[in-house]
């Protein structure tokens, strides 16, 4: 279980420790205005490097995805029902759920203050108030989503935890929806399973948090935590966690197209076994799907597993959100306004939480930089309210909203605006956080790019930063940090040019990827590698947010070809997180899964190495089935970066012991006779052959039987693996491989009789002469590598190794004999009596 007291001498939490983003940014760049907030020391920075001064956060969230955040609104299903504590019905042997609820003993006001843990006229604390601040600013920078999950090293992935911390959170702000008492009362049966069939827009996955979270609350479990499914299309009973009183959430990976990958149409009738292994262990299970998918698994489900749930109000989720992380915000004044609140008419959760943003930022705002009346409302006969400021900075979030797009246009259609002034805004709003003279150079390099000539910015031809500052609206700060005090205007500034502009994406797409790597030797002030790498971040957000909400790789391919080179290391690494980050989240999983698999098949190196190099990551381990089809195809590559990731992918996936059974499936397919990805089998199974047991033993990994519930390969699989691996190109790396591995495997044999006749029979097998054609080649080579293996004790040759030399030997020649003498016997019967 996490502390949910917070150590000062301990690391930063994951929400400050991800992402650093200081006062300016969540401020609008100038003198705060109103009370002061713990939002000041919210993000403050545990290392060396802090953000730099006016870097906003980039609201990399698509505007059709949902948060997992939500605020309280009731907890009243609609009909007047309170949640109580009836019974649902469960049997000693059987599965069902109960229909109705429950107790109405309590009044609203109790019922609400227990489920969430937050009385009723009772000020939040400053620590709570940080903490909802970094929520939901998380929350943005994920499309939406917060995965506030504690890595518990002794486990696998598998059980990961989720913080209490956060649970407690989640309960604070969560607005439950119509029908959450029905599935709240089922969970607090031992052995209860649950099935979240939920559509986008609808916070499956908060509300799976907020559920375990009024159970932790009411002691029905004593912890929280995620498991994966898993690599096969079942999900077999053994998978479920040993731990006691636990609660689970389990999401359903995404079908893709038939023979690819889709969960079992059985699924549905395994959830009464489930339930049994759970109840056995007081244990309960959430489960995460989709109407698409249901429909398609659920045959054989029990009934009333799947609660029908309705979606709260937007202006509730702002509300709560509000008052959560200010407690002296003027919720009245601001939600009472009837242009702001025209936002929220069917908003969805995440669509709230953008606007809450907003008018944090907007309240926050140095009044001076506010936005007149007449840019706002593009009407001149309201500049008689120039002194209205709170009707300012309601107006402001209005624009922001509307991605500022009439006050954009206003702006480029000035009379003398000139191309620089243009590309200065442009490189401004993406290349935030960079010093203004590192931008300044940049523009001039964007305008060669765009084919706009070369501009002269040495000499005082060009207009200067100030003039330039002034000309785009914006601020520049003592630092020399150029900000935008409109909020959202630098991200509008984007999405206008992108639209604008269709001739000229891909050029800027190209002086995008190159922006981090540009050494711009006229300037004085340098750029750290520190500073690179927040840039990375800042565009490949751009990059990902655009691809996912117009299902295009364009950018992301750029990145990906133009940060592959080595000395882009660090960027490359970037890329490949947030990629990672962006597969295992609901609101983008589904298509950059599918870009996934499409760049596995492009021979595009960069391409390549970056699908290898995701699998390998955590997305490999949640979605190990889909990582190793993506695998199989990059792994033919012929560039030795790619190949050599593809070997660190097997060595890092192998290390999950539940989805090793999987991955050895996979491994000994691709090196099947038949199969077009025999290279990938050969160099996948190179690598498996090699790795040596860390528990002591001194055996390779395939050969360790001492856990007896650990998966164990099969002698034939072994000898599939072996035979692929001798029928190796000669002058591969994995040819030059095979006198080594063939020694490392014998010498195993000989330490461990226990697994001396899984290696003989292995090596025998992998050359017998009923197997494909090539025998003979396979059998020289072995001989030759069991050989040298003999011969390398330096002339000492104990009676044991003999003893083993000697047996393989024989086994080989005998299977060699018996081939001879059965062709010998084919050849003398009459040809209609042969027996092909």
């Amino acid at each position: 279980m996490a502390n949910d007291e917070e150590d000062e001498s301990a690391p930063a939490p994951w929400f400050r420790r991800n992402w650093l983003i200081s006062r300016e940014d969540q401020r609008g760049n100038g003198p705060l205005e109103g009370p002061s907030t713990p939002l000041e020391t919210a993000n403050v920075a545990t290392d060396s490097e802090s953000s730099p001064q006016g870097q906003e956060v980039w609201d990399l969230s698509a505007r059709d995805e949902l948060p997992n955040h939500q605020a309280i609104s009731s907890v009243d299903d609609g009909s007047g029902n309170p949640v109580g504590q009836a019974s649902s019905g469960y049997g000693e042997n059987q599965y069902q759920y109960p229909s109705s609820p429950i107790d109405t003993s309590q009044s609203e006001t109790a019922r609400l203050s227990d489920l969430t843990g937050v009385h009723f006229n009772q000020k939040v604390d400053q620590s709570s108030q940080t903490r909802f601040a970094d929520i939901r600013q998380e929350a943005l920078l994920n499309f939406g989503e917060i995965n506030a999950i504690k890595q518990v090293f002794e486990h696998t992935l598998d059980h990961s935890e989720i913080e209490p911390s956060y649970l407690a959170a989640v309960r604070t702000v969560f607005a439950p929806p119509s029908g959450i008492e029905a599935a709240y009362t089922i969970l607090q049966e031992p052995g209860a399973v649950i099935v979240l069939n939920q559509p986008p827009n609808t916070g499956r996955t908060t509300i799976a948090h907020a559920l375990l979270a009024w159970l932790l609350a009411d002691n029905v479990i004593d912890g929280a935590r995620v498991i994966s499914f898993g690599g096969s299309a079942e999900f077999p009973v053994k998978r479920l966690p040993h731990e006691q009183r636990q609660g689970f959430l389990l999401e359903l990976p995404i079908d893709e197209e038939e023979g690819v990958f889709q969960v079992s149409q059985r699924f549905g009738s395994r959830l009464e076994a489930l339930s049994y292994e759970l109840r056995k262990r007081n244990n309960r299970l959430i489960i995460l799907t989709y109407p698409d998918q249901w429909r398609r698994i659920k045959m054989g489900a029990p009934d009333n597993v799947t609660p029908d749930l309705g979606s709260p109000a937007p202006l509730e989720i702002a509300k709560k959100w509000l008052i959560a992380e200010d407690a002296h915000f003027p919720v009245d004044n601001w939600l009472g306004d009837s242009e702001l609140v025209e936002l929220f008419n069917d908003a969805s959760p995440l669509d709230a939480l953008q606007i809450v943003d907003l008018i944090f930022r907007a309240y926050r705002a140095d009044q001076k930089t506010l936005p007149t009346l007449a840019s706002l409302t593009r009407k001149q006969s309201d500049e008689g309210h120039e002194g209205d400021i709170f009707r300012r900075k309601i107006l402001s979030v209005v624009a922001a909203r509307r991605n500022w797009r009439p006050q954009l246009l206003d702006w480029h259609k000035r009379n003398g605006r000139t191309g620089f002034e243009r590309n200065f805004l442009l490189a401004a709003s993406v290349l935030r956080g960079a010093s203004v003279a590192h931008i300044y150079a940049s523009v001039a390099v964007l305008c060669e790019t765009l084919g706009e000539g070369p501009i002269q910015t040495a000499g005082q031809q060009a207009p200067g930063v100030i003039e330039l500052v002034d000309a785009a609206d914006a601020e520049l700060s003592d630092t020399g940090i150029v900000y935008f005090s409109r909020p959202g205007w630098d991200d509008a500034v984007l999405e206008y040019f992108w639209i604008d502009r269709p001739l000229a994406r891909l050029s800027f797409l190209k002086w995008l990827a190159e922006a981090p790597l540009r050494d711009q030797r006229e300037v004085m002030e340098s750029i750290t590698q520190g500073d690179r790498e927040l840039l990375a971040e800042r565009i490949g957000e751009f990059a990902l947010r655009w691809a996912v909400r117009h299902r295009r790789t364009d950018p992301l391919r750029k990145l990906a070809e133009a940060w592959y080179e080595p000395k882009a290391e660090k960027l490359w690494a970037v890329l490949v997180r947030m990629i990672t980050s962006a597969a295992l989240r609901d609101a983008s999983s589904s298509y950059i899964h599918s870009m996934l698999l499409s760049w596995s098949k492009n021979k595009n190196v960069s391409l390549q190495k970056a699908v290898i190099d995701i699998c390998a990551s955590d997305f490999g381990l949640l979605h190990t089935g889909k990582a190793l089809r993506r695998l199989k195809n990059a792994g033919e590559s012929t560039d030795p970066r790619v190949v050599d990731a593809l070997r660190s992918a097997v060595k890092v996936l192998w290390k999950d012991p539940s989805v090793r059974k999987t991955l050895f499936g996979y491994v000994i397919a691709w090196c099947a006779r038949e199969s077009s990805n025999v290279l990938a089998g050969q160099r996948a199974f190179a690598v498996l052959a090699r790795t040596m047991d860390s528990g002591g033993l001194e055996i390779p990994v395939l050969l360790d039987m001492s856990d007896r519930d650990d998966f164990s390969p099969a002698v034939q699989d072994l000898a599939t693996g072996w035979r692929a691996l001798l029928d190796a190109e000669p002058g591969t790396a994995e040819a030059m491989e095979i006198d080594e591995l063939v020694g490392l495997w014998l010498s195993a044999a000989l330490r461990e009789i226990a697994v001396r006749s899984v290696v003989l029979g292995a090596l025998r097998h992998a050359v017998d002469s009923t197997g494909p054609s090539g025998s003979q080649r396979r059998r020289d080579l072995l001989r030759a590598a069991i050989f040298k293996w003999y011969q390398d004790t330096q002339g000492t040759f104990d009676e044991t190794r003999t003893a083993v030399y000697t047996e393989i030997s024989e086994l080989i020649d005998q299977d060699l004999r018996t081939a001879v003498e059965r062709r010998r016997m084919m050849t003398s019967l009459p040809s209609d009596e042969k027996v092909l």
